[in-house]
């Protein structure tokens, strides 16, 4: 787990071995899940986490305070952002090498800045913005409480934040970047259409992401 005042210092493994997953406290996909309190504002600050709307999917240009997608739609964003750059990158989410990850693997996205199923990521700008993702894989995708520092989850996950600005220049401040840190993630209901979830963190980050979502899946 690392924290960095100034790069994105996220150090990404190339493996992703089998899952042995660790519930804290789980169930099957929607039997026993507790329908979560409605979030009393709009934004991803804590406490007040937002709601990407109960009907199910989203729209590419929608911008929402979470969003749900699969490694193989995050993986064609990143291809179609590094096309719009004239540069041939690799996609964001594989790591690079030849190591051959699941396609299924699920990435829950959250800002207080707002995400949408159409960008790979969300541009922070100073001023203490954050950004969180949480990557699931399958044997996760299921109602239950998953501790953020277990080694299945911390593979492909992280948060980043920036600070106060220096100065009038728009990115003058503080940036860091890296594993989430201590804490839970509860998977209150999970379908196709959404996945509601609850995050609690420790206090590592100087922005506290905590709270409840609804993040509907991108189609």
């Amino acid at each position: 787990m690392k924290k960095c005042s100034s790069i994105f210092c996220v150090v990404l493994p190339l493996l992703l071995a089998a899952c042995d997953v660790t519930i804290i406290d789980g169930g099957s996909n929607d039997g026993g899940a507790t329908d979560p309190v409605e979030p009393s504002g709009e934004g991803g600050s804590a406490g007040h986490a937002g709601c990407g709307g109960s009907g199910g999917g989203a729209d590419p240009g929608d911008t929402l305070t979470a969003v749900a997608l699969t490694r193989a739609q995050l993986d064609v964003l990143w291809d179609e952002y590094w096309a719009s750059q004239g540069d041939v990158g690799t996609s964001g989410s594989t790591g690079g090498g030849d190591v051959e990850l699941d396609p299924n693997d699920l990435f829950l996205r959250a800002s207080d800045l707002g995400v949408s199923c159409g960008s790979p990521t969300t541009h922070l700008t100073c001023g203490g913005h954050w950004q969180l993702s949480i990557a699931l894989p399958s044997a996760y995708q299921r109602v239950g409480v998953y501790d953020l520092e277990d080694p299945e989850l911390i593979r492909y996950s992280m948060m980043s934040e920036t600070g106060e600005p220096h100065s009038s220049l728009p990115d003058d401040c503080p940036w860091g970047g890296g594993s989430i840190g201590p804490g839970t993630l509860e998977i209150l209901a999970i379908n196709e259409a959404e996945v509601r979830f609850r995050v609690t963190l420790d206090s590592f980050w100087d922005a506290d992401p905590s709270g409840e979502y609804t993040a509907p899946r991108c189609p």
